[in-house]
């Protein structure tokens, strides 16, 4: 307002020497249920015919006498002070270390009360002095006019209407009729009734705070507390009123420093020159403003859509009340579905959304007083990150070891990269759903695991690949793209370097043939162990035909979902698949160490001949490739069979947790209905999942296959393994029509671990 106290009209006065009545009782509501709007329960509506008007007579008493002026305004009245930051404190209590206490007050109520009466720093002992002097250096002078409806209203200008109140005030009057009354810091009740010694004040309570100070809470209607209870902040004490020497109601609040009982200004003092009331201690406002015990509104929300759900992330409030944030709601709009999280979590899954249909999100932060919304999102419509396949040549996008992809440096423990990936490596800048990459780790110091999720929405706990101390190992893996079409990376422990080697991607264009995916019993389309095969050697290729061969068509395959598993290495190497015809990117599918076993998903795209070229750098391998489906080229029709459906990552089975680990044979279990795949009585129901199948602790070298419940068990092996392994493997399954997969293991008594990541319909 320019810097101008603003006019008040009509005012209600407290008047020295009125008798005070007695305690008012009442049960004190509990903080849990406490109502931020707080009602007014008087039964006569205040007005400006129904205020008497008195004039004060200053009476000097032992002790700090009171005279309190309460206005009901018919206009905007003075508002609190910017912020005021960084003040020094002057004379102020220290703590047991010898250091200046810090600010630790809220407001003694939730929702905005005008502000009636000023702390006077000139006289605040309620004689006067001519002159009213705020804590940010503004003066009115009694020479330059006074109110007309209140004789210490002091004008700041000459002949001017606006006014300072009230001379020799020593705390803050606040507008509050009948309302509740707030702790405005922790602390124990020292005092609740009427005051012995200042009558005056009516009905009151003080409260000593650890910090040294204590506050005084007057001209109270009801009390809610008694003397030596502990009270938290925000929490309900009392109800204002018009008790003792007041003629209109209100709340009297005010600052003494304990030790000397010493009025002071919890503004403190900001104007020019010195404090006219050298014991004011400073600002004692919490983050230095004067706040309600609420929350800020949380910021930043962003959404990121799913299938039939959403991913939302936020920033914290800026403040949390004073007393912490309790929960988080997060609100779908339309429709209102909602989920809670815990006052310490930064995004949530709304799920139960309509898959097509726009929505945005709000966030609701809540402490022990009340709450505060968020803005809305960004809109999503959920799609279940519907895609159809589009193969490409394989190119690196990650690799710590050197720096590709911005982040330099193995990763420690609990890190994660942020990579962007839209737009990059031949990708579109739009339309991207999700990515089909290859995950490798280099040079773990220790046993963990690798997390890729989209970016921007909660971690699940999942993992993408498992490791120990000392491997080269990958694992295939399909995950939507995150905020700004970026995804995130993490390490659990140890370091380790970490390579992403980008394969294919699902387009969100599903309007267009090609891309869709087709599910068979796994068939093995080669085995170099076999004559009239050998084992392929250092820098050799070996051409595998697909078209035509084990259930695929001979026309219209754009790319083949392979198992390459590899055994009977001589040396440290790698195999690279790729379309046979093309240049060989500089990329790797599956890494391996002399005499290893292992296994590895790869997508490789199909050559014009209908063969795809696998490549072994360094030593002798055989290799193994066993094909488990294929996808659609161009000359498809569109269709929405066939489709990628990505979901949350969701655990659908651990043995070590249920079951117990697994022993020779095989074990179904459920997948449809689970983690957001579709029940098989849906009208689009899974025809394949995808699964990362992870293998904890085996005692003996084998291999795991899943099929189709209900199904012959195909010749073929998914995760490959050696005694003592933790190792993972991305698997593409036909669903059993009962929604059930088996899993058969060779030998031993490992245990398994299996995540759902998305299916095909």
């Amino acid at each position: 307002m320019s810097g101008k106290k603003l006019l008040v009209i009509a005012v209600a006065v407290t008047v020295w020497g009125i008798a005070s009545s007695a305690t008012t009782a009442a049960a004190a509501p509990t903080r849990a249920t406490i109502n931020p709007a707080v009602s007014t329960v008087s039964s006569e509506p205040i007005s400006v015919s129904n205020i008497k008007d008195e004039h004060l007579r200053a009476v000097r008493a032992t002790g700090p006498a009171h005279v309190s002026a309460a206005r009901e305004p018919i206009t905007v009245t003075r508002t609190a002070s910017p912020t005021r930051l960084g003040q020094s404190a002057v004379n102020a209590p220290l703590a047991a270390n010898g250091s200046n206490l810090q600010g630790f007050l809220t407001r003694p109520y939730t929702t905005w009360h005008n502000i009636t009466s000023v702390f006077d720093h000139c006289t605040p002992d309620y004689s006067t002095d001519g002159k009213v002097c705020e804590f940010d250096g503004s003066v009115g002078y009694r020479s330059y006019g006074v109110d007309p409806s209140f004789s210490l209203g002091y004008a700041q200008s000459p002949g001017g209407g606006d006014y300072l109140y009230y001379d020799g005030h020593n705390g803050w009057d606040y507008s509050m009729y009948y309302e509740n009354v707030l702790a405005a810091a922790d602390g124990v009740v020292q005092l609740a009734g009427s005051d012995p010694y200042n009558p005056c004040f009516g009905q009151t309570v003080t409260i000593q705070h650890p910090s040294g100070y204590t506050t005084r809470y007057a001209h109270l209607s009801k009390i809610y507390v008694s003397s030596g209870q502990t009270v938290s902040r925000a929490q309900v004490i009392a109800q204002s009123g018009n008790t003792g020497c007041s003629s209109g109601p209100h709340l009297h609040f005010g600052v003494y420093v304990t030790s000397s009982w010493t009025a002071i200004d919890p503004w403190g003092w900001s104007g020019g020159g010195a404090d006219p009331w050298p014991s004011d201690t400073g600002n004692l406002w919490l983050t230095g403003y004067a706040q309600f015990p609420l929350p800020s509104a949380p910021g930043n929300v962003a959404a990121i859509a799913g299938n039939g759900s959403a991913t939302v992330s936020w920033a914290p409030p800026s403040f949390d009340g004073g007393s912490g944030i309790s929960t988080y709601t997060v609100t779908a709009s339309p429709g209102g579905a909602s989920v809670s999280v815990g006052g310490g979590t930064r995004s949530a899954i709304v799920g139960g959304l309509s898959n097509g249909t726009s929505y945005s999100f709000t966030v609701t932060a809540l402490n022990n007083v009340g709450a505060s919304q968020s803005s809305a999102s960004n809109p999503v419509t959920p799609s279940g990150w519907l895609g159809q396949y589009r193969a490409m040549s394989a190119v690196r996008i990650l690799d710590t070891r050197d720096g590709t992809g911005g982040a330099g440096g193995a990763m420690g423990p609990q890190a994660t990269i942020n990579l962007a990936i839209v737009g990059r490596g031949g990708l579109p800048t739009s339309g991207v759903a999700a990515v089909v990459l290859n995950a490798t780790v280099t040079q773990p110091s220790a046993a963990g695991y690798l997390t890729v999720y989209p970016a921007g929405s909660t971690r699940p706990g999942t993992s993408t690949l498992n490791f120990l101390a000392g491997q080269t190992i990958a694992n295939l893996v399909i995950v939507p793209v995150g905020n700004g079409g970026d995804i995130s990376v993490f390490n659990f422990q140890g370091s380790t370097n970490a390579i992403l080697d980008l394969v294919g991607w699902m387009t969100a264009d599903t309007s267009q043939g090609g891309g869709l995916f087709h599910a068979i019993t796994p068939a093995r389309l080669i085995d170099t162990r076999l004559a009239p095969n050998h084992a392929l050697g250092q820098l050799q290729t070996l051409q595998v035909g697909v078209a035509g061969q084990g259930g695929i068509p001979a026309s219209g395959i754009s790319a083949a979902l392979v198992n390459l598993t590899v055994t009977n290495s001589t040396a440290n190497s790698y195999l690279t698949a790729y379309a046979s015809g093309a240049a060989r990117p500089g990329t790797s599918n599956i890494n391996f160490s002399p005499r290893q076993t292992i296994s590895n998903r790869a997508i490789v795209p199909v050559g014009p001949d209908g063969t795809v070229t696998v490549y072994n750098n360094s030593g002798s391998v055989d290799v193994i490739v066993d094909v488990v489906g294929w996808v659609t080229d161009g000359s498809a029709a569109a269709a929405t069979t066939g489709q990628f459906v990505g979901l949350n990552p969701a655990r659908v089975l651990d043995t070590r947790v249920t079951g117990g680990a697994l022993s020779a044979g095989s074990r179904s279990f459920q997948v449809a209905g689970i983690g957001g795949v579709p029940n098989m009585t849906d009208p689009r129901p899974a025809t394949a999942v995808v699964l990362n199948v992870t293998v904890d602790n085996p005692n003996g070298a084998g291999y795991f296959t899943l099929y189709a419940d209900g199904t012959p068990q195909p010749p073929t092996s998914d995760l490959n393994f050696a005694p003592g392994a933790l190792l993972s493997n991305l698997v593409v399954v036909r669903v059993g029509s009962d929604g059930k997969l088996d899993l058969y293991n060779l030998i031993g008594s490992p245990n398994a671990v299996v995540d759902v990541l998305g299916y095909f319909n």
